[in-house]
């Protein structure tokens, strides 16, 4: 298999996931934050760490290498929306990063720790994710970057209907300023979509546990919440075919065994290459 296919499997079983997308709990009728929106600081986005399923089943394909660690985690945000701005003078000159802090006709700024945010890819070390084995021994440990503008779409039915920030995070070279946010109401993937990083774990069952690094959770006054998630990782051939077809075959699979994590045709703000609708939470 070519490293473009590779690439290709990944990015479609990726997406594919992105795309099965309602931020609910595994047998509850609608998402944390559903509903009246939540008390909170005005102007201030209240965040939450949050898991959409309980249980997630991913496809190891023969000559990927591993996996590719989608576990259907988002960060929602409620009572503003969360907003950067990031920027440097030149390219010589470190980014800057800025959060905005909108309040009725007031703007506030709130400039991020200097150093924190390096590029524009998003901030880096946000999550920590730790998967054990059966026998509970650590076998994967690694810190992820969360870009804002990553796969996204509403929580609560009273929340704006489009989202008025990009899609993605740049990593171009040349970028000098960049827009980050999440509207309020609605709730945005914290998985990194590095198509490079794979986690070599063989076919078994595993628990996953993530969490919001500690310097984060002081910065923005995120809860200490730690998802848990049984992690199943199967191991598939490729004699349902090779590159684009077995591509398919693993983002159907990877779909269709994401749990709580499907949803009713998300395919908007999620898969990052149509228009920015949202979905509504269930009701």
């Amino acid at each position: 298999m070519t490293r473009q296919q590779h690439r290709n499997r990944l990015q479609r079983s990726a997406l594919a996931a992105g795309a099965a997308f309602t931020v609910a709990v595994a047998g509850a009728g609608a998402a944390p934050g559903a509903g009246a929106a939540e008390a909170g600081t005005a102007g201030k986005p209240k965040l939450k760490l949050i898991a959409a399923s309980n249980s997630v089943t991913l496809d190891r394909w023969e000559g990927d290498g591993g996996v590719f660690l989608d576990l259907g985690t988002y960060v929602t945000v409620d009572g503003a929306p969360l907003e950067f701005k990031v920027t440097r003078k030149s390219y010589k000159d470190p980014v800057v990063a800025q959060q905005i802090i909108r309040n009725g006709t007031k703007t506030q700024t709130k400039k991020l720790p200097a150093g924190l945010v390096k590029d524009f890819s998003g901030l880096p070390g946000f999550l920590e994710v730790s998967v054990k084995n059966a026998a509970g021994e650590e076998v994967s440990k690694a810190k992820q970057a969360f870009c804002p503008n990553n796969a996204s779409g509403r929580i609560r039915p009273d929340a704006p209907t489009t989202s008025k920030y990009p899609q993605s995070c740049p990593t171009n070279a040349f970028t000098l300023g960049s827009v980050w946010g999440v509207e309020k109401g609605w709730a945005s993937n914290t998985t990194a979509w590095d198509y490079e990083s794979v986690v070599d774990l063989p076919a078994g069952e595993y628990t996953a546990n993530v969490s919001v690094a500690k310097k984060y959770r002081d910065l923005f006054g995120i809860p200490d919440d730690r998802p848990t998630i049984k992690l199943t990782v199967r191991q598939e051939s490729s004699e349902d075919g090779e590159g684009e077809g077995a591509a398919g075959v693993a983002a159907s699979r990877s779909s269709a065994h994401h749990g709580g994590h499907q949803a009713a045709g998300h395919d908007a703000h999620s898969a990052h290459d149509h228009g920015h609708s949202g979905v509504d939470a269930p009701t």
